[in-house]
């Protein structure tokens, strides 16, 4: 419908009908007018479709081998029994290697975008505990069973 109007409008101006009497009657600004008649002096045969407005390029968007370094480094880590696997272990692995990344998202960000990250099955929300789940699991009982006794007798 939209690529309909927009070659309807430039037949029109080319047939020698002003280009205000053209975008008035069409319900369009002069922009958008003038816009679609450059597009059609350019030349090219696709001119009354819409152009992608994304960037061509993300210059902030980390390389190939950097996302690799990234992921080679979480797997070694995870290969070693004891280590820690986290952001600030794989950032002090790269320093060591002398390669310095901007910050603890972008390296957060890789591994998520990579399914490297693992959720958290003992708390599940992310360290909180629950008013239920904390009464239960955070209530200490001496070990003679007596339930009612405290651990901690206070000074009277």
């Amino acid at each position: 419908m939209e690529e309909e109007l927009r070659k309807q409008a430039v037949q029109r101006h080319l047939a020698g009908e002003s280009p205000k009497a053209v975008y008035t009657s069409l319900d369009r600004s002069k922009k958008w007018f003038f816009k679609w008649l450059s597009r059609y002096q350019s030349g090219a045969d696709d001119w009354y479709l819409e152009r992608s407005r994304a960037p061509l390029t993300r210059p902030s968007e980390l390389s190939k081998t950097d996302k690799d370094l990234i992921v080679a480094t979480r797997a070694r880590l995870d290969a070693t029994p004891f280590a820690q696997n986290g952001v600030s272990a794989i950032k002090w692995e790269l320093h060591k290697l002398g390669l310095p990344f901007r910050s603890d998202s972008t390296i957060n960000r890789t591994l998520k975008r990579e399914g490297l990250v693992k959720k958290n099955t003992l708390f599940p929300q992310g360290g909180r505990l629950s008013v239920l789940y904390r009464g239960l699991v955070l209530q200490q009982h001496p070990p003679d069973g007596s339930r009612g006794a405290t651990l901690h007798k206070g000074r009277r």
